[in-house]
């Protein structure tokens, strides 16, 4: 969403707007430069730094907002590794952050346009996962079978909406083989 629209929405809220930026390294643009006293950012280690089991995320936002929220924090939310962790992650290894990041971001696309051949129609993503859908016909069917191969993908149907496909961005030969199994499912092209 473009930043003018964030700051309109953020107006009419009456009340602070939370900005979740758990895919921001795999987006085009982030709204860190909104942070304020209308608009707080919250981030995570979660997605792409890969650390989903410390549970560490973060927010940012105008000081005396911030002083509010730590107002209603538990006391002993964060232990001294998990508070250490983004400094040393940011330290050690920001480079290595970045190169995967890349990888991601060119298997995701990768992946996008060969979907795409195989006749789904794939919503623009900014995230380490793409969402898909046939126009043509269900995909309850297709997941079934990707998953009597061993290939796991997320099934999802939303009532006004459809179903699709989330499908997570995993290494090239995840991808490769994902693809290759798909291709050979009579149902799919």
């Amino acid at each position: 969403m473009r930043h003018d629209k964030i700051r309109r929405l953020a107006e009419q809220c009456g009340g602070p707007l939370v900005l979740d930026e758990a895919y921001a390294d795999f987006a085009d643009t982030n709204g860190l430069k909104l942070a304020g006293k209308s608009i707080i950012v919250t981030r995570t280690l979660s997605k792409s730094y890969a650390l989903a089991g410390i549970r560490f995320g973060y927010a940012v936002a105008d000081p005396a907002v911030i002083r509010e929220l730590v107002k209603v924090k538990d006391s002993y939310n964060c232990d001294v590794l998990e508070l250490g962790c983004p400094l040393l992650l940011r330290w050690k290894i920001a480079e290595y952050l970045q190169r995967i990041t890349a990888t991601i971001l060119a298997t995701r696309s990768r992946l996008a346009e060969s979907l795409t051949g195989l006749g789904f129609q794939v919503t623009p993503s900014q995230a380490n996962f793409i969402w898909c859908r046939r126009s043509d016909r269900p995909v309850k069917p297709i997941y079934e079978e990707l998953k009597r191969r061993k290939i796991l993908v997320r099934y999802m149907n939303y009532e006004d909406y459809g179903d699709g496909l989330r499908i997570s961005v995993g290494t090239d030969g995840e991808i490769d083989s994902l693809l290759r199994e798909l291709a050979s499912i009579p149902i799919v092209g």
